[in-house]
Parts: structure tokens; C-alpha cells; sequence
């Protein structure tokens, strides 16, 4: 399949609060943000028996598969058919793996088919009727929206720093051609957006945090919550996630979700959200 033009509006907001409710919007979210509405548009591939998307790039991190349910006589096959396509691309990927997905033994069969098991990350949802969305920021710290490309530079500073605390070392080129890409796809996306999407935050002059939302899915999806080092430890993590929450709860959307990093996790749950299940990560590494 091919690229498939952004939506003009915003998808109507789930409801569902119930545990299965939750894990389906969970999974959904989590395709929209990385292949269906991807901030840099990816080739996209829907078959029904398992969603992954083709980034017009070499980045492991913006090629992704997602929701397998795969029969277990027809796995293999399956996961061959992917694997070669990303090698022909000549480039990692990444392949999240939920309780939901099928065979039950797909961790150990993308083992056997060259990935490594890289870690996992909580699943967790929150009603936002019962998230504090009114609750004021910290002293010192001004929150603004990203409406415009000198606020999207703020947003892609922290961005890039946090990579660069993360890797120890300087930017790679691949994503140096992220960034990039970013900077030129983003904007093109304002106009379309229903309300405020991305969220600095600044303090001692200078900005010094993130958040962003997607709302592809009919929920509020929690990504780029992130916090200079130097600032952390100042509420400053809980007041962008608010801040990246309270505008799609203005348009009638009632659940937001995430995938939470050891950081954020007891942010989280102080804020309402509560974890439904966790993520297997495994990555392949693309062509050597």
C-alpha cells in the first residue's frame, strides 16, 4: 500500500473505559502515531493481520510493525515477507509485541528470525474526566504551544538533547535526518490540527521540556514527554503531560494513553493512569 493522505478532521473520541476498551485503544493509538498519521509519513501497510509502515528513511525507530495475529502455521512466512521487506529497504525496525498478539510464541519466533529482545514498556491508560487538568504549572515554569517553526525548533532542542544524554555522544546521521525531516513535515500539519498538539515548556530562559499528543486513534496518545536533566525533580514532567492532555479533553476526547519509560511511570500513575499491560521490544538491526 501506499502513502495515504493525512486526515482533515480528527477521528471521534473512544469511550470505552472498560480493561478491553482500553488495550484496544492502547493498540490503536500506538498505530496511528507510528504508521497511519506518523508525524514523518511512512509507506503504510494495513493487512489485516498485522499493521506495519515503511519510512521513507533508514531509521530503525520510524520503521515499525505492530498488532500481529498471525496463525501459528503461517508465522514464519509472515515474519520472512517483513523481514525481507525492511532488508530490501536497508534498514532496521522495530517490532512491538503485545499479550493480544498471536502466536503466542512470536517473541521467540522474531528471536529466531535475527532481532533482539531490547526491553519493555508499560501500557497504561487513564479516564481524563479523572485526570487534574486544571491543576497550574509550577512556579517558574511557562508552558506555550508549538504553533509555528521558531516554537518547533524549541521543541526539537530538547528532543535532541535528550537523545544526546541518552547515547552519550554526538547525534548520528540518521538522526540527523530525523530532525530534518521533523522540521520540514511537522508544519505542514498545523493547519489541519484541531487544537494544539505540542507543548514546550521553558524556564530560567531557556526552554527545557516536551510533550505531544496524537489523537489519530480517537484518543489522547502521550508522546515526547520529556524534561531537561537539569531540570527534573521540579514538576515539571507532570505539568507537560497535563498540558499535552487538556486540549484534546476540550474537543470531547476522553482517554489518554501511553507507553512509559522507568522515568515517567510513577508521574503517571499519580496523575490517574493506571497500567493495562506491557510491550515486548525487539529491534533488528538492518543490514550489515
Amino acid at each position: 500500500m501506499g502513502m495515504i493522505p493525512e486526515p482533515e478532521r480528527h477521528p471521534a473520541p473512544r469511550t470505552d473505559l472498560s480493561d478491553r476498551g482500553l488495550v484496544e485503544a492502547i493498540e490503536a493509538d500506538q498505530i496511528a502515531n507510528r504508521i497511519t498519521d506518523a508525524e514523518i509519513p511512512v509507506e503504510i501497510h494495513l493487512d489485516g493481520d498485522v499493521a506495519w509502515g515503511l519510512a521513507p528513511m533508514a531509521d530503525t525507530f520510524r520503521n515499525v510493525v505492530l498488532s500481529a495475529r498471525f496463525t501459528a502455521a503461517d508465522a514464519e512466512r509472515r515474519i520472512a515477507t517483513i523481514v525481507e521487506a525492511y532488508r530490501r529497504a536497508g534498514t532496521g525496525f522495530v517490532w512491538w509485541v503485545a499479550p493480544s498478539d498471536l502466536p503466542a510464541d512470536l517473541g521467540s519466533r522474531l528471536l529466531t528470525a535475527g532481532m533482539t529482545h531490547e526491553g519493555s514498556a508499560p501500557a497504561m491508560a487513564a479516564d481524563l474526566d479523572d485526570v487534574p487538568l486544571e491543576e497550574p504549572p509550577p512556579a517558574g515554569l511557562e508552558i506555550v504551544p508549538v504553533t509555528d517553526t521558531a516554537t518547533l525548533d524549541e521543541f526539537l532542542e530538547v528532543i535532541a538533547a535528550d537523545w544526546l544524554e541518552w547515547a552519550a555522544g554526538e547525534h548520528t546521521p540518521v538522526q540527523r535526518r530525523t530532525l530534518a525531516a521533523w522540521r520540514r513535515e511537522i508544519p505542514l500539519r498545523f493547519a489541519r490540527e484541531p487544537v494544539p498538539l505540542r507543548w514546550i515548556g521553558r524556564a530560567d530562559g531557556r526552554v527545557v521540556a516536551t510533550s505531544r499528543a496524537c489523537i489519530g486513534a480517537g484518543v489522547a496518545g502521550l508522546y515526547a514527554i520529556s524534561t531537561l536533566a537539569s531540570h527534573r525533580g521540579r514538576g515539571f514532567g507532570r505539568a507537560m503531560t497535563i498540558a499535552a492532555l487538556r486540549p484534546a479533553h476540550s474537543i470531547g476526547y476522553r482517554i489518554g494513553v501511553l507507553q512509559s519509560s522507568d522515568l515517567g511511570h510513577r508521574v503517571y500513575r499519580k496523575l490517574g493512569f493506571r497500567e493495562l499491560f506491557s510491550y515486548d521490544i525487539y529491534v533488528h538491526p538492518g543490514p550489515t
